[in-house]
């Protein structure tokens, strides 16, 4: 520990005093050597002693003292903070010590008495021992090192140890890691003057090692592959050798594999895997990497000779929705795009088709036209009775695909209550504008806008402006402008294409490859049906086009959203077409048509919303309530289950947002990895007459997994680099394991925060008596020689 002398006079007030009789002694002095011849160098050596020695009385007169600053002893901490994450337990080579030995061993863990450079530190210092690893905590030996932390918060515990205040009294902080942080890099702190000494433990890559350092969930309407998960990995050792990353089940099944070559050791490689037949709900799955002469063996980790095991595996959850989602179709006559729409969702239990076809329009009442007494619509007659049947006066509706003998019995919904919570997305089909009232329009506008749902228009001879729906609102959610009328012919044998933006959804594709696909809009037919529209409105996309012989496109597919919800457009009135040449081909047409529908809502919200968000550990439960009308719902009590890894349910009760109205919240803390799920059951607080019992608006259901190491292990390399930079910006060194030998010196040179002033007088101090002395006696010498004395 440094420290710095001053000479300090204390009473120079009497520095006149001084001077005035040191002038009249030396003044003697040089009187009476004057007087006695001495030769040689006691000639002038005798009198600069006597001159030396009342020099010395007269500094003495003005009190002069040393003063110097020192360490306080005892009041400086150093504090020596030891990684205690799980990653140091693997070995930088096989068969030799880990990492977390070799920190043991330099830190005494395993003797009693502390080693030799922490006892000398202590006489120094107050030394305070720390580990950290997902929290700082103190500790009185280093033998609670156990290595089991999931996460290593070096960053927060380096700005919590270095900004403890302005009386702080820590004079350096010893950091003993691999470098490897899991928190967020914090900038190091100019303004404290806490020096940071890091310890490296480690010095390479542990060898041989394959890791995923992320990845990623991609969901899609493509029906072949639902689920895309995307994965970077990284390899050790594995320098242009095969390794296979692979998707397996919850029972360890698995499911697909792909195989790929290491360039080089540390690249991160990008490995695709498309996860075919993922059912509807919530999934788990794990993703692995492994050698490539492993794939297919379940001992596959005991055959493994990698350095560790932790970071090849990662858990996902897919949470794909459950149904059934209700598609509310109407159209304004029977036709065969309805048969082959309804062929094509008989294939997909999760959605639904409820229909209300008209089949005759509405006709104007006259009582002579019936039968004596009959005042319902003639068409009817035989079918019931006359109460049940069609008036005369309105348009004639079929339902098919109803949930029971009351859905659509009135016709299209007039509220929101019927309307909203029933149905995902509304099918327009060949349907004028004048059917509908102000009042209905004015709700799907609503339903698109206000409660999320998605709104599809087919073409047809009564559908856009044929069907009079410009300057409504039906008119104003439309992707397309309708306010141009086209003098030109109808467009004959028109060429179906994707463009640009439709190739980049996989909902309008059908095969694997572009070249695929090609092949297949090139085999379809010609459509006759087209309704022509010439302009797409600001913000929407135009996915697909037909093109007439003279090379006219037009927008045949075009989509944007719409508040909160979306709508499309599909200008095309004889899709059925392109199922009518082959079987093939008409197993492509229902593809698309389940690919359109499922499009049309993945994303509308339900009345119940469950959202999970996952921060080490700590998991929020979100669950938003709606009624009927799409309204937030406050009075309804909320139970949570959640189901462990182990199959150990939780049971919990949200409690309602103060901030946000229909939102309940809870919380969870993870403990075991590995994959969670979660239901949410939504219930009244008014109970069901007849059963005393609240009634249960409906559930839903989620998940997540919880990988508490996978950021611990993603990269096993120490990172020097930062090291040194924190090294260098705090006013530290980095040091290696087998230098902690060195740490006592080196912190004996630092600037510590607590010190004091010590002062010596030179008045009392020996030497000083010492050399007057010495000075006199020198002079009594020379005069003496000199027959003087």
């Amino acid at each position: 520990m440094s420290s710095t002398t001053t000479l300090i006079f204390q009473h120079l007030e009497r520095l006149w005093l001084a001077l005035g009789l040191l002038v009249i002694v030396l003044g003697g002095v040089v009187w009476s050597y004057r007087r006695h011849s001495l030769r040689g160098v006691a000639r002038w050596a005798a009198p600069l002693c006597k001159a030396l020695v009342w020099l010395l009385l007269a500094a003495c007169l003005l009190d002069p003292v040393w003063s110097r600053r020192q360490p306080m002893s005892g009041e400086n901490e150093v504090i020596i903070v030891a990684d205690n994450s799980a990653s140091l337990n693997v070995a930088e080579i096989p068969e030799s010590a880990t990492r977390a030995m070799q920190m043991r061993e330099a830190l005494g863990a395993d003797v009693q008495s502390p080693p030799t450079w922490l006892e000398e530190l202590g006489r120094m210092f107050r030394v305070k021992t720390q580990i950290v690893d997902e929290r700082l905590q103190s500790v009185t030996h280093f033998s609670k090192l156990d290595f089991s932390g999931s996460k290593s918060e070096l960053h927060g515990a380096l700005s919590t140890l270095r900004n403890g205040g302005t009386n702080s009294r820590v004079a350096a902080v010893v950091l003993v890691s691999d470098g490897i942080a899991t928190d967020a890099v914090n900038e190091v702190d100019q303004a404290s003057k806490v020096p940071v000494f890091p310890v490296r433990v480690g010095s390479q890559s542990p060898r041989p090692d394959l890791a995923i350092v992320d990845y990623s969930v991609a969901q899609t309407s493509f029906e072949d592959t639902p689920v895309t998960i995307t994965a970077q990995i990284k390899g050790q050792g594995f320098a242009d050798q095969e390794v296979a990353v692979c998707v397996l089940d919850e029972q360890g099944k698995v499911l697909i594999t792909e195989k790929t070559r290491v360039p080089s050791d540390g690249v991160v490689q990008v490995v695709r895997l498309r996860v075919p037949a993922v059912k509807p709900g919530v999934s788990f799955y794990r993703l692995a990497v492994m050698a490539g002469d492993l794939v297919g063996k379940p001992e596959w980790k005991k055959l493994s000779q990698e350095s560790t095991l932790r970071n090849n595996e990662r858990h996902i959850a897919v949470d794909r929705g459950s149904g059934p989602y209700r598609v509310l179709y109407i159209s304004g006559r029977p036709n065969w795009e309805y048969k082959f729409m309804r062929r094509a969702l008989l294939g997909d239990d999760e959605i639904q088709l409820p229909s209300l076809i008209r089949i005759a329009k509405r006709e104007p009442k006259f009582e002579w036209r019936g039968r004596t007494g009959e005042t319902s619509n003639p068409l009817f007659r035989g079918f019931g009775q006359q109460a049940e049947a069609q008036r005369y006066d309105q348009p004639v509706l079929i339902r098919l695909g109803t949930r029971d003998a009351k859905e659509l019995s009135d016709g299209f919904p007039k509220s929101p209550e019927t309307l909203f919570g029933e149905y995902r997305a509304i099918v327009v089909d060949d349907l004028e504008a004048s059917f509908f009232t102000q009042e209905q329009m004015n709700l799907i506008e609503r339903f698109v806008s206000e409660r999320g749902g998605a709104l599809l228009m087919l073409g047809g001879q009564e559908s856009y402006q044929a069907g009079g729906y410009d300057h409504t609102p039906l008119g104003r959610m439309l992707p397309v402008y309708l306010d141009r009328v086209s003098q030109a012919p109808a467009l004959s044998n028109g060429r179906f294409n994707l463009t640009r933006e439709g190739w980049l959804e996989p909902w309008t594709r059908l095969r694997a490859s572009r070249e695929q696909d090609e092949q297949r809009l090139a085999q379809m037919p010609g459509f006759q049906a087209v309704n022509q529209v010439f302009s797409i409105k600001p913000g929407a996309s135009v996915l697909a086009t037909v093109s007439s012989d003279e090379q006219e496109s037009l927008p045949a597919l075009t989509a944007q959203r719409f508040g909160e919800g979306r709508v499309a457009a599909l200008t095309l009135g004889d899709m059925w077409r392109w199922g009518m040449r082959d079987e093939a081909a008409s197993k492509d047409l229902e593809r698309a048509w389940r690919q359109m529908m499922r499009w049309l809502v993945v994303d509308v919200p339900d009345r119940i919303q469950l959202v999970v968000s996952s921060l080490d550990g700590r998991v929020k439960l979100e669950t938003r309530v709606r009624d009927e009308a799409f309204r937030p719902l406050d009075d309804a009590m909320v139970k949570i289950e959640v189901t462990g890894p182990e199959g150990k349910k939780s049971s919990l009760f949200a409690e309602p947002s103060l901030q946000e109205a229909g939102l309940f919240e809870a919380e969870f803390f993870s403990q075991v990895p590995g994959p969670y799920r979660v239901e949410a059951t939504v219930e009244t607080m008014a109970t069901d007459e007849g059963r005393g019992s609240p009634m249960i608006i409906g559930q839903k259901v989620t998940g997540w997994a919880h990988d508490p190491v996978a950021k611990e292990f993603v990269s096993l390399e120490p990172q020097v680099d930062w090291m040194k930079q924190l090294a260098e910006e705090s006013g530290g060194q980095v040091l290696d394991l087998n230098q902690l030998k060195q740490l006592p010196e080196l912190l004996n040179n630092i600037r510590v925060p607590v010190e004091e002033t010590v002062t010596e007088p030179l008045w009392h101090a020996p030497w000083i008596f010492a050399l007057i002395l010495g000075l006199l006696g020198a002079e009594w010498w020379m005069r003496r020689k000199g027959g003087l004395a």
